[in-house]
């Protein structure tokens, strides 16, 4: 199998992808989504955009119910 070559153009679609969080967590994103006249998806990705496009900053306020411990995988 060959290595593919870099592409100096690449499209930057839209992907969803799955992330895991307590049930209130989620809901608290629906409605926070609605506030905001859009949906779950378009919001949790601008967040995560923003995040990034910030350096992935580890300042913010840690609780128990955002905790990574906290969250149970799926079965």
């Amino acid at each position: 199998m060959i290595i593919p070559k870099r592409k100096k153009q690449l499209d930057d679609k839209a992907k969803r992808f799955y992330v895991f969080a307590p049930s209130s967590t989620y809901l608290e994103l629906q409605k926070e989504a609605f506030k905001r006249d859009t949906d779950l998806w378009n919001l949790a990705g601008s967040v995560l955009t923003a995040w990034l496009a910030a350096g992935c900053p580890d300042d913010f306020i840690d609780s128990p119910r955002s905790s990574p411990s906290s969250l149970a995988e799926p079965d």
